[in-house]
């Protein structure tokens, strides 16, 4: 494998029916890895989750986006569900922010030890 490889590596893998952990796929601290947890819209269709997009890269996992559904979709990527590294919300949509609750308190309820860190664009209150 190049060096240029070795440093970034990018895949995009879907978290529905993935059996594969992102830890199995690539090695924790050569790669970065792009998840898409959901990519559904506000009407309600059970067969798709609210945008979420999971960056991973070595043992951190940064997240964009927190739509319904999310912690669900981050147990199917074999990702943790005790805390993720930092949330960045890309605008307030609601169905870009209806998960924040549920990852809030399950991380939580999971173990999270540390308080969780949310960051939002310029325009969007706290």
């Amino acid at each position: 494998m190049s060096a240029r490889r070795a440093l970034l590596t990018v895949l995009v893998l879907t978290a529905a029916g993935s059996s594969v952990s992102i830890a199995q796929a690539l090695a924790p601290h050569e790669s970065t890895v792009v998840v898409l947890l959901g990519t559904g819209m506000p009407r309600p269709d059970p067969e798709a989750s609210g945008p979420a997009t999971a960056v991973v890269v070595g043992g951190r996992v940064f997240l964009v986006d927190a739509g319904p559904g999310v912690e669900r979709r981050l147990a199917a990527a074999h990702l943790p569900i005790d805390g993720v590294t930092a949330l960045f919300v890309t605008h307030l949509h609601s169905d870009h922010t209806l998960g924040l609750p549920d990852l809030i308190f399950t991380s939580w309820v999971m173990g999270r030890k540390t308080r969780s860190r949310r960051t939002a664009r310029t325009g969007c209150t706290r």
